[in-house]
């Protein structure tokens, strides 16, 4: 049993005292190793922030080499996303005028190709309306004058055999005969008018083979009197200049007794000789009109 009097008293408050000495100073340690922590961790947290800017302004001043270029695009896209930006709107602009320019020319081929075809039917027109004006003056001309298939000229009325009959050509006698048959004679050719008049009216025909093979037979041989040209009418010519150059030949291929047409240029030379027998031509009949 502890004692309760005034010993007992003044032991007790002696502990209490001893004990509030003890205690006192561990919880100043305990604050003043708080504050002492506290500094510690303020210290490090400056010297990380310090370190921290440092290494921001290093690679800052100093860049990775590997992000160089992109830092540099980035910066350049900044500054000019404007003109790149008109950049790509003028290559899509450019492009959609190259494919309409493309467009274009294929119309302009296409149009130039009608055209042409237009141009070439509008020939062939004008050509028809020539054929069919001349076929008229011819007509209103001969009406009644000449007869069917023959061609009023100036004043007499002429048959051309490739004009009525196509691929049929005779030696120069049935030549004749056909024209006899037909009322008239093989063409005589009276002087330079007429040799003209024959010029402007040639047939115009695709030839084959052999120039001389393309003639048309007329009424004028030297049968009777080799040299001397006789037409079918008894009158003999006397003129020359008609001759193609180097004819009449008789030597050659188509040498012979027979007188032949043949017109190939603007000159006046038309004539030619033939094997009256074995040369087959077309002719041309003359008559005079009704």
């Amino acid at each position: 049993m502890g004692s309760t009097g005034p010993e007992g008293g003044d032991v007790g408050m002696g502990l209490f005292a001893e004990r509030g000495r003890s205690a006192f100073p561990h919880h100043r340690l305990v604050t003043l190793s708080l504050g002492l922590l506290n500094a510690a961790l303020l210290i490090a947290a400056v010297v990380i922030g310090i370190y921290c800017a440092k290494a921001q302004d290093s690679s800052l001043q100093v860049p990775n080499s590997a992000i160089t270029p992109l830092i540099a695009e980035m910066t350049f896209l900044r500054n000019n996303s404007g003109i790149v930006r008109a950049k790509l709107e003028a290559q899509v602009a450019l492009n959609r005028e190259h494919d309409n320019q493309v467009q274009l020319k294929q119309q302009v081929n296409q149009q130039r190709t009608l055209t042409d075809s237009l141009q070439a039917q509008i020939e062939t027109l004008y050509t028809m309306k020539a054929n069919l004006q001349s076929n008229k003056t011819a007509l209103e001309e001969s009406c009644g004058r000449c007869q069917r298939g023959w061609t009023l000229l100036k004043s007499s009325c002429y048959y051309f055999s490739s004009l009525r009959v196509s691929n049929s050509k005779k030696n120069w006698l049935d030549s004749r005969a056909d024209c006899m048959s037909r009322g008239g004679d093989l063409l005589v050719i009276n002087n330079l008018e007429e040799q003209q008049l024959m010029l402007d009216n040639f047939p115009k025909q695709s030839s084959g083979g052999m120039w001389w093979q393309n003639g048309f037979w007329i009424g004028l041989t030297d049968v009777v009197l080799q040299g001397t040209w006789v037409w079918v009418n008894n009158v003999t010519e006397m003129e020359t200049i008609y001759w193609r150059t180097g004819q009449p030949d008789r030597a050659g291929p188509q040498s012979g007794n027979c007188a032949a047409f043949y017109s190939y240029t603007d000159t006046r030379k038309a004539w030619y000789n033939g094997n009256c027998h074995d040369h087959q031509y077309n002719w041309i009949c003359e008559m005079e009109p009704s």
